[in-house]
């Protein structure tokens, strides 16, 4: 059984080359098992550091060839390079993918044939022409793997015989300036959904735009880096976009607004006012007691370390207060909250609001005064409750005192504090998952 699921729509890939990013779209429409294939690949990292070992420009150009891991090895012996593919850690063996191709007019692909071994006379939906992305493979029609090439030029001769999963929309000059030994710096999914990212508590759609939203920002490319003193900076659309990696502060009492597209801002040291405006922004607070305010758009916002106040503002937001005594207001939308470690007070404002309640921190849970508080729960609005232990929903006890509801653990710990509201209305609100969630890598 594959280790991977295949693509079943499109999704985008951004990969960074000589500081210089290439824009991917990958096609599981017309080849979900080639694409999902890649897209897995991409999102494990595994191409971080693979180098294009063949690029072929002579006697005019050709195709540019990388994904042989051997190639992230300076050492590695050069003629022996393009022989490797991935190996799967959950078998320990080489994956391998049929050959797919999907001929016009057919509402599925051909699998494990050339289309002419197949007995096919129509041409493939994707043909091997210019910024086309194709697996490579050897004679076996079944033996494509990790490695990949794009085409530099249109090659009709290759259509029918090799599998195209995708094109680039952006970046073609990138392409065409790459050279053999250029290392893959980075290449992640920015954009769609793929169908291996599961939560318990997070519906798919905003599970993959969050984790769309950090792959973006973990890429190196252009960022600017501040001073130690207490800096003002306003940040327009163009130095946003020149920045895609972000703003980044250092020690001092900063002022810090975005513009009105995706900013990222690390707030490092100092009390720092950080304001996203329009966008989907990601904000990080460090030391220090800092404001920050997402402003429109769907935005993550961290306090990290520091009695932080947190404001989403309109659009669903993911909040997470981190160490020390926060305030988290989701605003408008439907957001997710998270105190994180110590005493924070969680206000999710209108919409259908996610608390989350933690199990594993180090508040010493044994006294109710020291747990999260919940402000405003409303189940009319859809607001739930989302405990993350290794316990199951049995093991949660539900205590009414006067007008609040006490969560604890059959352990006697505490873990939250849900003010105006009855016992049965928060049980029938509360979900308990693993505290492994893939939602919980999300801040």
């Amino acid at each position: 059984m594959e280790s991977f699921s295949p693509l079943t729509g499109k999704v985008t890939a951004l990969m960074v080359v000589d500081g210089q990013s290439i824009e991917i779209e990958l096609d599981g429409t017309n080849a979900p098992i080639t694409a999902g294939n890649f897209a897995d690949l991409v999102a494990r990292g595994f191409y971080d550091g693979v180098t294009f070992h063949r690029v072929v420009l002579e006697p005019t150009p050709f195709v540019a060839q990388a994904g042989d891991p051997n190639s992230r090895n300076p050492n590695f012996p050069p003629e022996f390079l393009g022989r490797a593919g991935f190996v799967d850690p959950t078998t320990g063996e080489e994956r391998t993918i049929p050959l797919e191709i999907k001929p016009e007019g057919a509402e599925t692909p051909v699998l494990g044939q050339t289309l002419s071994d197949a007995g096919v006379s129509e041409p493939p939906v994707l043909r091997n022409e210019r910024g086309t992305i194709a697996m490579a493979r050897t004679n076996d029609p079944n033996s494509a793997s990790s490695q990949f090439y794009f085409n530099l030029v249109n090659s009709p001769s290759l259509d029918g015989n090799f599998a195209v999963f995708g094109k680039i929309t952006d970046g073609l000059a990138v392409m065409d300036s790459i050279e053999q030994g250029d290392r893959i710096e980075g290449a992640r999914i920015v954009e769609g959904t793929l169908p291996s990212r599961v939560s318990q508590f997070l519906a798919i759609e905003p599970l993959n735009l969050y984790i769309n939203r950090l792959n973006r920002a973990s890429l190196p490319l252009g960022f600017d880096l501040l001073t130690d003193g207490d800096d003002t900076l306003m940040i327009d659309d163009s130095l946003s976009a020149a920045n895609p990696t972000g703003f980044v502060g250092f020690g001092g009492n900063d002022s810090i607004s975005g513009s009105s597209i995706d900013d990222v801002i690390y707030a490092n040291q100092g009390e720092d006012v950080i304001t996203g405006n329009g966008g989907d922004d990601l904000l990080r607070g460090g030391q220090g007691n800092d404001s920050m305010e997402g402003g429109d758009g769907n935005d993550i916002i961290h306090g990290n370390i520091g009695a932080d106040s947190l404001t989403g503002g309109a659009g669903d937001d993911f909040i997470r207060g981190g160490q020390s005594e926060d305030i988290l207001n989701g605003g408008e939308g439907n957001d997710v909250l998270v105190g994180d470690r110590e005493k924070d007070i969680l206000t999710g404002g209108a919409g259908a609001d996610t608390f989350i309640l933690r199990a594993n921190t180090d508040t010493g849970q044994r006294d109710p005064n020291v747990v999260d508080v919940v402000t405003d729960f409303n189940a009319g609005e859809g607001d739930r409750l989302i405990v993350p232990a290794e316990v199951t929903a049995n093991d949660v006890r539900f205590l009414q005192a006067g007008g609040d509801v006490l969560l604890q653990l059959s352990n006697d710990d505490f873990i939250g504090r849900v003010q105006n509201a009855s016992s049965s209305a928060v049980q029938a609100a509360t979900t308990v998952v693993s505290p492994f969630d893939l939602g919980f890598l999300i801040g």
